[in-house]
């Protein structure tokens, strides 16, 4: 090696020291997984794989920049080969699995003296009864290259990558030059080794020193509607979300006793994450419409208004082709992000069938196909796959995004349940990163037919308003995952309605009679507001709604005290005598998955179907609604108050756990901020 070339690599290695000498090596999280607590029944079987394969072995002494020997395991891959296993023969234990890896190379960092390796290709066959695990035969390498430990001086700062050498706290080191370019990086040409000034390491540092983490979560803003006139303004029109992410994700915020941020509180959100009693869809139609007309808790002139939409249970799902698509950078190293993320991937494949196909696609630095079209029905594979997943490096979501949609387009099942489905905290960072542009790639990708869904995961940093751009915009829906109980509720309890989609394009648009109404408000879908030409214009994209699933909005609703003139239904110089008595319209447009053709569900409400007595359905509704107000401080909250709103939820018959768990919610929020009861 030329000095050039050796005085850059020192060079690069000394200024990473400078960050990172403190820092032990991390052992990938796979290192630690005992070969016997994989979930997957291990049968070894006599193939001669490797029988003609010879790996690689490179072992280089303190070339690292902590200073430590490492030793580089290289091989060539085995034909359907899903991961490999690295053994490494240990004093008195003998063969350990210290790594489960998707390449195939591996560096130990931890090689001191002669080391002996075993190596193992993992593949999956399946038989009528099981899956089998199949290993090939085993191939040793041994390393039998040492060398003395890396030397640090705590006086002066400096550490040496030499080879062998070894100094005295005392040496004088002062006389040697700077490389050219770089007045911090020193070069001692003769003895062959660089040094430079480091931060003392983080032993060395004040016990009593604080930590405060940075929050970085960002959420996208919105301003909130307020009234209209329905003289002026009769149509209200919106698409249909059936995202519930706010919800759980504000739950975390509460639970953890951190800040609620305004632009967190999604309304709608926190409406749709529960269940209510609505009337189920008759004879052909995918939807039934229940209204309900009240009296507004927080605002004395008002009434209150509650749409809810109930879409159709599928008597037979469709075969699904889900291509899990799992953010492996660095960002998602922690308990509620990647492993939370895989644990919820295994509890979905439970479900799966052997006319399922599961695909499985990692991105960091770049993306990683890891398993391509397996049946529905082999669990064990996608546990064992899920099990051994590590995080590292930048996120290069928009790689990850184009591998798996070109993955779910190979295995694409006509007339079945084509969808992708992300796994993240949302930080990307590398390639496309801004809101527009990934809104742009998922509007493209979505005409292939496959949808993408979004569950959100973490803490500190995740990224909620890429996330809701993305499923938004790739006709599937946003959840937040923050237990193994909201993972079971998504992609268990609620399967249904999170994979199949019974109804593309769905919009919603409310007529209001200005006879009888002076004024509305739509609560939330601040994001969701549509054009009203928009309503008949099949080609405007909008919500989709899955099996099963429901739809609620509240409009909050001034009466008229007069007669006004009247437009559109109840368009006339003079008011209409057989519309007299009629509120409004509401209309529920879609489209039927199957033969891409429009349909439309109307109801009417009318001055009658008004009652002072609220259904346990609506006392519902408005709790989560007037806590939300209060969460968000809207404008428009009026006499909205935490007691009130508990008061609701304690008063809901038969409650689920999901309505006990808000009555808990509300009831923390209210202690921890000490608001009076």
């Amino acid at each position: 090696m030329t000095i050039s070339k050796r005085v850059s690599k020192l060079a690069a290695a000394a200024a990473a020291a400078v960050m990172a000498l403190s820092a032990i090596p991390a052992v990938p999280v796979s290192a630690a997984i005992d070969l016997k607590n994989l979930p997957v029944p291990l049968e070894e079987d006599n193939s001669k794989a490797f029988s003609k394969i010879i790996p690689e072995l490179y072992s280089a002494k303190n070339d690292s920049y902590w200073g430590e020997t490492y030793t580089e395991l290289k091989w060539k891959p085995v034909k359907g080969a899903l991961y490999y296993k690295v053994y490494k023969k240990t004093d008195g234990e003998g063969n350990k699995c210290i790594a489960n890896v998707f390449e195939t190379e591996y560096t130990d960092y931890s090689s001191y003296g002669t080391s002996e390796y075993k190596i193992k290709a993992v593949t999956f066959t399946y038989s009528d009864e099981k899956v089998l695990t199949k290993f090939s035969n085993i191939v040793e390498v041994k390393a039998a290259k040492k060398s003395e430990p890396s030397y640090y001086d705590y006086d002066d700062g400096y550490v040496s990558a030499d080879a062998g050498a070894s100094y005295e706290d005392d040496e004088d080191i002062s006389s040697d030059a700077p490389i050219e370019g770089d007045d911090d990086i020193f070069l001692d040409e003769e003895n062959d080794y660089a040094y430079a000034p480091i931060p003392a390491p983080a032993e060395t540092l004040g016990t009593n020193a604080a930590y405060v983490p940075v929050n970085t979560e960002e959420y996208g803003k919105s301003e909130e509607s307020g009234y209209k006139k329905a003289a002026v303004s009769p149509l209200s029109t919106f698409s249909a979300d059936v995202d519930t992410a706010s919800y759980a994700n504000l739950r975390r915020l509460i639970n953890d006793g951190d800040r609620v941020p305004k632009d967190a509180v999604r309304i709608e959100e926190m409406l749709n994450y529960f269940d209510y009693d609505y009337k189920k869809p008759a004879g052909n139609s995918r939807f039934a419409v229940t209204t309900e007309l009240s009296d507004c808790p927080w605002n004395d002139k008002a009434q209150l208004l509650s749409v809810g939409i109930q879409g159709r249970e599928l008597e037979k799902t469709p075969d699904s082709n889900l291509v899990f698509l799992i953010d492996t950078s660095g960002s998602m190293d922690s308990e509620d992000k990647l492993e939370l993320a895989c644990k919820s991937i295994r509890k979905l494949s439970k479900t799966l069938g052997k006319n399922d196909r599961v695909s499985i696609v990692t991105y960091s630095g770049e993306e990683r196909v890891i398993l391509a079209g397996a049946r529905g029905d082999q669990v064990n594979t996608v546990n064992a796959l899920t099990t051994i997943l590590e995080a590292d490096g930048v996120t290069n979501g928009e790689s990850g995004i184009q591998a798996a949609y070109a993955i779910a387009e190979k295995y694409f099942i006509k007339d079945g349940n084509n969808r992708i489905i992300l796994c993240t905290d949302g930080d990307l960072n590398v390639g496309i990163s801004d809101e527009s542009e990934l809104k742009k790639l998922v509007e493209e990708k979505r005409r292939s037919g496959v949808y993408l869904s979004v569950m959100g995961f973490g803490t500190g940093n995740i990224k909620d308003n890429k996330m809701e751009t993305l499923a938004d915009n790739g006709n599937g829906s946003y959840h937040y995952v923050d237990s193994e109980t909201e993972a079971e509720k998504i992609f268990v309890k609620e399967r249904s309605s999170t994979l199949y989609t019974i109804a593309k394009d769905v919009k919603i648009q409310v007529e209001f009679n200005p006879q009888n109404v002076e004024g509305y408000r739509l609560i939330g879908y601040d994001n969701r507001r549509l054009a009203n030409e928009d309503f008949t214009d099949d080609t405007k994209d909008a919500g989709e709604v899955g099996a099963g699933g429901s739809v609620t909005a509240l409009y909050e609703i001034i009466p008229a005290a007069g007669k006004t003139s009247s437009v559109l239904k109840y368009q006339k110089s003079e008011p209409r005598a057989e519309f007299s008595g009629e509120l409004l319209t509401v209309k529920v447009r879609y489209k039927n998955p199957d033969d891409g053709k429009s349909y439309q569900v109307t109801n009417i409400v009318d001055r009658a179907d008004y009652s002072s007595k609220m259904s346990n359905n609506m006392k519902l509704a408005c709790a989560v609604t007037e806590f939300g107000l209060v969460l968000k401080d809207s404008g428009y909250k009026g006499t909205a108050d935490v007691t009130h709103a508990l008061t609701l939820a304690k008063s809901l018959k038969d409650p689920d756990i999901y309505e006990k768990e808000l009555v808990t919610l509300i009831s923390k929020y209210q202690k921890d901020n000490k608001v009076s009861e």
